[in-house]
């Protein structure tokens, strides 16, 4: 019952805060406006002081662009959050449930389900039937065993070994969501309080009315940072005119919002901080929870071995397919403790969320790339874990693996522009001599330290 409480204080506190935030930003935007770029620097009294126009023009004009973006993003964020939240679909099992229950409440007397359909759902959160085999520990091989109504026992599982590598569980089937009754994504955590699978969730929000999760990462990212750059605007110019007029009284107004600005700035200061850690390295606010001792397992295909196969791989293997002739073998492996098995690397890991180009960067327009899952290796672009984890048991070859690390590399040096290595050719040009004179300097100080050590030539 506490559980049910929390969850409806915390979605009415979402749906509420929004509003008071607007608010504080109208409120805000009359003291700046009106209060003071108008009455005090534009039009001020002539018993205070002259006006300022240059002054209070600039102010206006950055604090009107500033406040344009952060509307913006405030739009598209809540917009994002609403109509795309990134939710996973439920199982058919749940849907069979829960018309079953409508149906109960409908009627005036309980009416029990028929026994097919009961025996096809089977009890609540119970996983399906599965349609593969699963060899027992390492070196025994897959069976060669298949279930002729695999499609109809063990919906959705398709969805995940059509690709190359997919999170799973110890023993090789996706992750099961016990409420949802279905399969979780890759990076799908469950939310209570929207009761929903969401994929790569970062945490649930109030301040935007929702979850925050991969559709909507990047635009909380750029929300958050607009909205430190505005509360830090505000709070130096007030805090500059209300010590101006601390001799002759300040309007109550500015104190307020100056005290709104630092509190504001401490906390999206903060929060910009963490947001774009979690950016670089490619985690979410959840995932980082156990970042350095989570362990991924991962279910990654082995390619070329046939499930009548009776080598002995260092590794446990399942194979999912219901023909034989067209089977799909996969080895369960896991990272190290806090290795992420995405991690592309810090620029990488940053375009993944915020875009290619640097106008993405700024502006809440393009969804994250991260969000696009036509991918056929895996649901999310792979880091050189997995390549590591699949050279060490032999699934990659070690030179295929080698190779990929002069390859980065070299894409580095490739950034070096002509002007530095102009640069560096003058220099050497300059100083043709300057190898000579270096072992010249060395020569002597060789021939002491011998001389002090006591050696004979």
């Amino acid at each position: 019952m506490a559980s049910v409480n929390q969850k409806a204080i915390n979605l009415w506190t979402a749906r509420v805060i929004p509003v008071v935030l607007i608010g504080l930003a109208g409120y805000a935007t009359w003291v700046v406006v009106v209060l003071v770029c108008i009455d005090y620097l534009l039009k001020p009294s002539p018993t205070i002081r002259e006006p300022r126009s240059g002054a209070g023009i600039a102010i206006l004009t950055i604090y009107a662009c500033l406040l344009s973006l952060l509307a913006l993003t405030y739009f598209r964020l809540t917009y994002t959050v609403v109509a795309n939240p990134g939710y996973t679909p439920r199982g058919p099992q749940w849907h069979a449930q829960n018309s079953s229950k409508r149906r109960r409440r409908r009627s005036s007397r309980a009416v029990a389900p028929p026994p097919d359909l009961e025996k096809q759902n089977g009890s609540a959160g119970e996983q399906p039937a599965f349609n593969g085999v699963l060899s027992a520990s390492p070196g025994v091989p897959a069976s060669s065993a298949y279930g002729p109504a695999g499609d109809v026992f063990a919906p959705g599982l398709r969805d995940f070994y059509k690709r190359d590598v997919f999170t799973c569980e110890s023993d090789g089937r996706p992750i099961w969501c016990s409420t949802c009754l279905n399969w979780k994504l890759d990076r799908a955590h469950h939310c209570r309080e929207v009761g929903r699978c969401v994929r790569k969730m970062d945490h649930f929000c109030p301040w935007v009315g929702g979850i925050v999760s991969e559709t909507s990462q990047k635009f909380f990212v750029l929300f958050v940072c607009w909205g430190s750059i505005y509360c830090v605007f505000i709070l130096i110019f007030m805090a500059i005119f209300v010590a101006e007029r601390a001799h002759t009284g300040v309007n109550v107004h500015w104190i307020v919002v100056l005290s709104m600005a630092g509190l504001f700035s401490l906390f999206l200061l903060g929060m910009s901080g963490s947001s774009l850690q979690f950016v670089f390295q490619n985690t979410t606010t959840i995932e980082n929870l156990s970042r350095k001792t989570k362990v991924w397992q991962l279910a990654v295909l082995v390619p070329g071995v046939p499930a009548h196969s009776y080598s002995q791989p260092p590794y446990r293997t399942i194979t999912y397919g219901q023909d034989p002739n067209n089977t799909r073998t996969f080895a369960i492996l896991h990272t190290r403790p806090g290795e992420n098995p995405w991690d592309l690397g810090y620029a990488r890991n940053f375009k993944s969320v915020m875009g290619e180009h640097w106008y993405d960067w700024i502006l809440p327009i393009k969804p994250s790339p991260c969000a696009n899952h036509d991918r056929q290796d895996c649901q999310f672009e792979l880091g050189p874990a997995v390549e590591r984890m699949k050279s060490e048991v032999g699934i990659i070859s070690h030179s295929t693996f080698d190779e990929e690390k002069p390859r980065r590399h070299r894409r580095r040096r490739r950034r070096r522009s002509t002007h530095t290595r102009s640069v560096d050719r003058a220099a050497e040009d300059h100083e043709p001599h300057k190898e000579e004179r270096r072992k010249k300097k060395v020569r002597p100080l060789r021939d002491e330290s011998r001389r002090d050590s006591g050696v004979d030539r």
